[in-house]
């Protein structure tokens, strides 16, 4: 039985020294690896969304960010205080957008042809984002996210919110 264990554990830790040396010197095997996980652990909408958003909404997106929005507005109303919003969602696992690049363009400033780059936000589109939180789900081929915006007056209560659902495959 000793013996039976030793060989087991042997054969797991050759395992993970091969998945780790393929991670390491592999970009395909590390796309392949962050897929399976993210499909492991973030494979379905939030709980928030459980039931309002199914797969029959694909690719129906703007349906879909109608039924959601309602959920939330019957959830946050009006007059909702923003920080349990935030707390609520982020607890099932709600982000803030990626941030956009430093090194970005300001609006109306002219790019050298054949350069990549990423448009700044306005003062507006940053005020935005800052009250914006994001879930993505899925992996492989498909991705799916929603996204919450909302809007707060100086006391912190809500005065509008809005879901979205979006949805894309490569």
């Amino acid at each position: 039985m000793k013996r039976f264990a030793i060989w087991v554990l042997a054969a797991l830790a050759l395992i993970a020294a091969t998945l780790s040396g393929l991670f390491v010197f592999s970009p395909t095997a590390r796309l392949v690896m962050a897929i399976a996980i993210a499909e492991i652990f973030n494979s379905g909408p939030p709980p928030i969304a459980e039931g309002v958003i199914t797969k029959e909404d694909w690719p129906h997106f703007a349906a879909a960010s109608k039924k959601l929005t309602e959920v939330l507005q019957s959830k946050f109303p009006v007059g909702s205080i923003e920080g349990n919003l935030k707390s609520i969602l982020v607890g099932q696992g709600f982000r803030p957008p990626d941030p956009i690049p430093s090194n970005c363009a300001p609006p109306g400033q002219q790019v050298p042809v054949g350069v990549a780059y990423y448009q700044c936000l306005t003062p507006e589109q940053e005020e935005r984002r800052k009250r914006t939180l994001v879930y993505k789900w899925g992996g492989g081929v498909c991705m799916e996210s929603i996204s919450v915006i909302w809007s707060s007056d100086e006391h912190g209560a809500l005065t509008h919110i809005d879901g979205g659902y979006y949805g894309a495959c490569l």
